[in-house]
């Protein structure tokens, strides 16, 4: 199976694709945009968000 891919948008129009992945300890971590340096998530747990800079106009064919 799979994992389920999101855009993720920026306030400053970075856009990223975001899948989770299930890792074996707790892991602790924060995102930040590489752009501006907006901190887009933080995480606590097992599972957790792997991003993936993309191009705005791919963003936009994914989300239609």
């Amino acid at each position: 199976m799979t994992p389920e891919t999101k855009i993720i948008s920026c306030t400053c129009g970075a856009c990223y694709e975001r899948q989770e992945r299930t890792l074996p300890i707790k892991d602790i971590g924060v995102f930040e945009c590489v752009d501006c340096g907006v901190r887009l998530e933080i995480w606590s747990g097992r599972t957790v968000p792997v991003f993936k800079r993309i191009e705005n106009e791919a963003a936009q064919k994914r989300t239609a």
